[in-house]
């Protein structure tokens, strides 16, 4: 129902209170009349009106004076006034004070009920207005409300998210970046470029793509400082428009992903050398046979030149046994990821000679294809890996003996890998999840049984090379997997070969001038191969068989070398190395150790300067080391 017009009439005439009353209401309005201000005043504080009408001359206050307080109290109300005594001063002043009209007596009622519709008119719109106004404001309020607790709640997931999250635009300038990024990176990024910030990665490639194409998104594996981080980076892209105008770059911290990995590895690793210690055992009882029974034979010889042959012959199988030794060590050996330029035939090779004899025994024939390769980018431990974790996986599936077959090639930009089997297959609903974490399809084959975690591990590792892995299989007839790595033949930092195991063992060096030598190792017979090379050249050797020993030894005396086993009980080697700083440091040392020089640099660190020779070393070894410190003729 439409809300009634209530007009004040104010004057002090009450014939024309009267007049103008009828006619209002005869135009549909509700009239309220009052002869004097004070009167007009009380019925406007007790009830609303849309239009005052009042005269100008009254006794008390005038209109003039009710137009200022009815501002005062209302100012939206329209308000006209009406006078007898018209003139220009009265027309301005009215006017000034916020009349909307001004009307002279006699008054031409047309016009009055016209300027009563119009300011009716206004009041509402200026009520209509303020009502929209005011809904207007409650609306913003409420949207600046949400707005800040929609950032709020972004803020809160930017600050809690465990990912360091950047945004750039076109240029990689770094425009945000949440609390994350500084905590994983250490430093402030924004208005820096990302391409400085992040290393190793190719922005001039992918960049260009990704802002062409807003399905396209990157994923990068890179070290920044002692953390192994994953970035993906993707467009930014405006929701409205489909814009691209930047990137995201979305970083996690993958370096405890990156340790369980190494474990897992090296778990499976430790696993497969598990499995092949009997048939290494084997072979090496075979090595110890020749090299026991030609020592025997030697012994026993009258002839020199018999002798000789025979000593060949135990030379030949001891540095088969190294080689063995050697192979089994480095493959299972945990080291921290690294990328070298290797061949791969020659990785391959390698991992095969530890598990051939074993294989040949279980009547398992293994055939190679090699195509000559050259090296390329890859961590030669996870890839020797792969290797063993899918021969020993064929070998499961060849009970009863069988035909493994290997073969690569240069395939387009990649280096193709055949591995196949001739067991029994793999069903088609095995098929899709064999990658699978502890699936097996193996049940008890004889003592043969599967964790489920071998060609999990494969898969990771071939991933993580850049590559991908196939697998074709019919039951009843065999199994094929096929590894794609990239044909990457570059390194920013290729391994530099060491010259000292590129010399030739054969060529014995002469010494300027004969040194005093301390040979410090707990195993007798390395102190003896140690002295008798030695002093048989003319060299003083003083042995010890503790660390205490040789910490007094170097008190009393001075070495110009020291030869020292790191793995000594009680005072260890390094124990004895920094104690050497103090007792005798200009004594040159000399590592000798059974494990990888790589393994005890970081525990010698800047302690001194050093040589080193892996047991088992010759006595050529021996020599040369201490010509080359003395100084060579």
């Amino acid at each position: 129902m439409r809300e009634s017009r209530k007009i004040l009439v104010v004057d002090d005439e009450n014939l024309i209170l009267k007049i103008l009353s009828d006619i209002l209401v005869k135009e549909g309005y509700e009239v309220k009349t009052a002869f004097k201000c004070s009167k007009a005043l009380q019925l406007l504080k007790e009830d609303s009106f849309h239009v005052v009408l009042t005269d100008i001359r009254m006794p008390e206050k005038n209109g003039i004076d009710l137009l200022s307080e009815i501002k005062k109290f209302n100012p939206d109300i329209p308000v006209i006034l009406m006078t007898g005594f018209a003139s220009l001063v009265t027309a301005v002043e009215a006017v000034h004070h916020g009349a909307i009209d001004y009307l002279t007596k006699p008054l031409d009622y047309d016009k009055l009920k016209s300027i009563i519709k119009h300011a009716v008119e206004k009041y509402d719109l200026f009520r209509e207005n303020k009502r929209l106004i005011r809904e207007l404001k409650e609306l913003n309020e409420s949207l600046e409300l949400k707005v800040r607790e929609r950032n709020r709640d972004l803020e809160n997931i930017l600050n809690s998210t465990y990912e360091s999250i950047i945004t750039t635009d076109k240029e990689l300038v770094i425009k945000s970046a949440n609390p994350k990024t500084r905590d994983m990176f250490g430093e402030d990024c924004v208005g820096r470029k990302l391409s400085e910030l992040v290393q190793g990665i190719n922005f001039d490639a992918i960049i260009p793509r990704i802002l062409s194409d807003s399905s396209c998104t990157t994923k990068h594996e890179l070290r920044h400082k002692d953390k192994f981080l994953e970035i993906t980076i993707s467009p930014l892209v405006d929701f409205q428009t489909n814009e691209l105008f930047g990137t995201i770059a979305v970083t996690e911290d993958i370096t405890e992903k990156k340790k369980l990995e190494a474990q897992l590895i090296q778990s499976t690793k430790m696993s497969a050398v598990g499995q092949l210690a009997a048939g290494i055992a084997h072979e090496f009882n075979n090595i110890l046979t020749g090299i026991i029974g030609y020592t025997g034979f030697a012994m026993s010889r009258v002839s020199i030149e018999q002798i000789r042959n025979d000593l060949k012959i135990v030379e030949k199988a001891s540095n088969r046994a190294v080689e063995i030794v050697n192979k089994l060590l480095t493959f299972s050996r945990q080291k921290e990821e690294k990328f070298q330029l290797v061949s791969i035939d020659e990785v391959i090779e390698d991992t095969l000679v530890l598990i051939e004899h074993t294989f040949q025994s279980d009547g398992i024939k293994i055939l190679r294809h090699y195509g000559k390769i050259p090296p390329i980018r890859m961590n030669v431990g996870e890839i020797q890996q792969v290797i063993l974790n899918l021969a020993i996986n064929s070998s499961h599936a060849m009970p009863e003996g069988g035909v493994i077959g290997i073969s690569t090639e240069l395939k387009d930009d990649c280096v193709k890998i055949d591995f196949s089997d001739t067991g029994i297959g793999i069903s088609k609903e095995n098929m899709s999840r064999i990658f699978e974490p502890f699936f097996t399809t193996k049940g008890k084959i004889g003592s043969k049984s599967g964790t489920g975690l071998g060609l999990s591990v494969v898969y990771a590792i071939i991933e993580r090379h850049g590559g991908r892995i196939d697998l074709s299989s019919e039951v009843g007839k065999g199994t094929t997997f096929t590894i794609f790595l990239p044909n990457v033949q570059r390194l920013s930092n290729v391994p530099k070969a060491d010259s000292q195991h590129n010399e030739d063992s054969d060529k014995v060096m002469q010494t300027k001038r004969k040194g005093s030598i301390l040979v410090v190792d707990d195993e007798e017979f390395v102190c003896d191969i140690i002295k008798e090379s030695l002093s048989s050249v003319g060299h003083n050797i003083v042995v010890a068989s503790s660390g205490e020993a040789a910490i007094e030894l170097l008190g009393k005396n001075h070495f110009d070398i020291v030869f020292l086993n790191l793995g000594l009980p009680g005072k260890s080697g390094f124990d004895v190395l920094k104690e050497m700083k103090v007792v005798a440091p200009s004594s040159l040392l000399v590592i000798i150790s059974g494990r990888a020089e790589e393994e005890l640099t970081d525990g010698i660190g800047a302690e001194c300067a050093f040589s080193f020779i892996t047991k088992p070393f010759t006595v050529n070894q021996i020599q040369n080391t201490v010509a080359r410190i003395l100084g060579a003729v």
